[in-house]
């Protein structure tokens, strides 16, 4: 008797739990996108620069899965999400970033449908062989962040974006001074 009591306390919490998570997550919109992108062999600073940019041997394609809901009636949003790549060419592994994300919708969207930045963590199943040869030392887990610039398409469903996506060490959160940065592309379906 006391081991129904127990799955019936539990189950009754569970559908607790599911309806509170339902009725919060009614807010929030899903997306899904596929990525393709290169690393860099400089900074971050000096992949902005084209006369510092230099391409490495190492490219990347993945996917991310996550959501976002507006904050208030601003013209932001905030969200997170998953992102799982796998590096080849130089390097090969698989990296799985978590990000936090904010984004800021312009009232006029012609092009631009969205600027975003996201911090977050980043996990390489080995340690990376580009951040290796810029660095000397590298580790597998590492600060990330990523600055995106978000364009509509003909097909409303569906938006296409560029990023940088960076790891390192943050400024020191981390002991081994490291890092290293990608240019991704992207397409993205809200859903």
């Amino acid at each position: 008797m006391m081991c129904f009591r127990r799955l019936a306390r539990a189950g009754a919490t569970a559908c607790v739990f599911v309806s509170l998570a339902s009725a919060a997550l009614a807010e929030w919109e899903a997306h899904g996108s596929v990525v393709a992108g290169t690393m860099t062999e400089g900074s971050w600073h000096e992949t902005v620069n084209p006369n510092r940019l230099r391409f490495a041997d190492s490219h990347m394609v993945g996917v991310a899965v996550g959501a976002d809901r507006a904050i208030g009636d601003s013209r932001f949003r905030f969200g997170a999400e998953v992102q799982l790549l796998g590096h080849f060419g130089h390097q090969h592994h698989f990296e799985l970033s978590v990000p936090v994300v904010v984004r800021y919708e312009p009232e006029n969207q012609s092009v631009v449908k969205s600027l975003a930045a996201g911090l977050g963590l980043s996990y390489a199943t080995d340690i990376p062989e580009v951040e290796i040869d810029r660095n000397g030392a590298s580790q597998r887990l590492f600060v990330h962040w990523m600055a995106e610039i978000e364009f509509d398409l003909p097909d409303p469903a569906f938006t296409s974006f560029v990023r940088l996506h960076h790891r390192s060490d943050g400024y020191g959160v981390f002991e081994v001074d490291a890092g290293s940065t990608g240019f991704v592309i992207g397409v993205r379906k809200r859903f």
